[in-house]
């Protein structure tokens, strides 16, 4: 069936110009109509021995597509209700019953991509039932081949669903991408909220070691200090003598408690210095994920006003949990060197509790919806064909593929959902 169809008014929209790619060719329905749920659309009439099928098929009384060869007669369905898809036959003679085990059946599909698949049947009650599943999409040519009674028969028809043709231009400038599909590491993570603290290994306070009146009050609030720099002067209570007020550590003065003329008793802290070269990013972690949780795992830590993301690694778990929150806390050590992790800043993060390589993985962002199917669209050339898969885990983008598609094929990874839109256009439809 060809058709010759516009790109829908969206990508039209959606690339911001008079843009459209055609469908060239579109082929929908399944090849053998299906006992329990499959409505072929796409039927062939029943052809010739040795010829090939014509546009419209007629159904058999088990809802299955009916090929006649001169008075010989194949009912060939997909059975699927409450089983995986399989093949079955029923054959007649002059209008009347054939014993199945007089009949050798072999039902052999070629896919876009050049995949064949060979199908051998057994007796099974009153039909000859398929050695395989017909795993989807039901997307295929028929090559059908049956011998009785010293006779062999032969049909072949294409049988094609939830498929387009677009040339590769048009591809092009409609931002259509495909990548290979392949082995991925998918990341397990657990989301969770925090706030940036002082490294408290990191903070010395200025003290005198003698009571008196402040003299001089040197610092300001942010002010750089270096390790031993005279942050104040005192005039002590004793001796009238006059010491020097010095900083412990190089940093910047986070804290001031001092004021010129003031009057401090010994020991009494003047000044608080931190060294902010790096800061502890304290996570809360809720009670229910707190089992998985480990010190040395990833995590990679985002501030939404700042736009900021660093990675760092669980270096503590505190022993004990928030007995109002119920949340522990895990802590990251983060590099500080330009000091744009501040204090006090509340930030989001992704612990990554787990890692593991599977063989096959595509972009969560090219699955769509399709019918009553996940799906991607695989590329065959011009030919791009809706693929339902099977999914597994997630993560890094990516999701864990378990069936539907193989690694090494090619699947549309940028634009899907103008390939999904342009199949419901065509009426490339797969029914149940």
């Amino acid at each position: 069936m060809k058709l010759k169809l516009p790109l829908t008014i969206l990508a039209v929209l959606a690339l911001g110009g008079g843009l459209a790619f055609y469908i060239i060719e579109s082929g929908h329905g399944h090849s053998a109509e299906t006992a329990g749920g499959h409505d072929d659309h796409a039927g062939e009439a029943p052809g010739a021995h040795g010829e090939k099928a014509g546009d419209e098929g007629a159904k058999g009384p088990h809802g299955g597509r009916l090929l006649a060869d001169g008075d010989f007669t194949i009912e060939l369905a997909i059975a699927e209700q409450g089983l995986p898809p399989e093949f079955r036959a029923w054959f007649t003679q002059a209008g009347k019953p054939v014993v199945n085990s007089a009949v050798k059946l072999t039902v052999v599909l070629k896919r876009p991509g050049n995949v064949t698949d060979t199908y051998t049947f057994t007796p099974e009650g009153d039909y000859l039932r398929g050695n395989a599943e017909v795993y989807e999409p039901h997307s295929f040519a028929y090559t059908v081949v049956a011998e009785h009674a010293g006779r062999t028969h032969r049909w072949e028809f294409d049988a094609p669903e939830m498929q387009v043709t677009i040339t590769a231009d048009a591809a092009t400038r409609a931002g259509v991408v495909a990548e290979v599909a392949g082995p991925a590491t998918l990341d397990e993570t657990l989301s969770v909220y925090g706030q940036v603290k002082l490294n408290a290994n990191q903070v010395a306070r200025a003290v005198p070691r003698f009571g008196g009146i402040i003299r001089e009050a040197r610092k300001a609030l942010g002010d750089s200090v270096k390790a031993g720099e005279v942050v104040a002067i005192l005039e002590t209570n004793q001796s009238l003598a006059t010491i020097e007020v010095k900083s412990p550590i190089a940093g910047i003065i986070v804290d001031r408690d001092v004021n010129a003329g003031e009057t401090v008793t010994d020991g009494a802290v003047l000044y608080t210095i931190a060294d902010l070269s790096d800061v502890w990013v304290d996570l809360n972690v809720p009670k229910r994920d707190q089992a998985r949780v480990k010190v040395g795992q990833s995590a990679v830590i985002h501030a939404d006003d700042t736009g900021t993301d660093a990675t760092g690694t669980v270096s503590w778990i505190s022993p004990i949990s928030s007995a109002e929150a119920q949340t522990l806390v895990a802590r990251v050590v983060l590099s500080n060197a330009d000091q744009r992790w501040r204090p006090g800043l509340f930030v989001k993060a992704k612990i990554t509790l787990a890692q593991e390589t599977v063989p096959v993985a595509v972009k969560e962002s090219a699955l769509q919806s399709l019918f009553d199917f996940t799906v991607v669209f695989s590329q065959h050339d011009d030919l791009y064909q809706a693929r339902p898969l099977e999914l597994g885990r997630r993560g890094g983008g990516f999701v864990e593929v378990l069936k539907g598609l193989k690694a090494g094929e090619r699947y549309v990874t940028e634009n899907s959902f103008l390939i999904k839109a342009d199949i419901g256009k065509s009426g490339a439809a797969h029914d149940h």
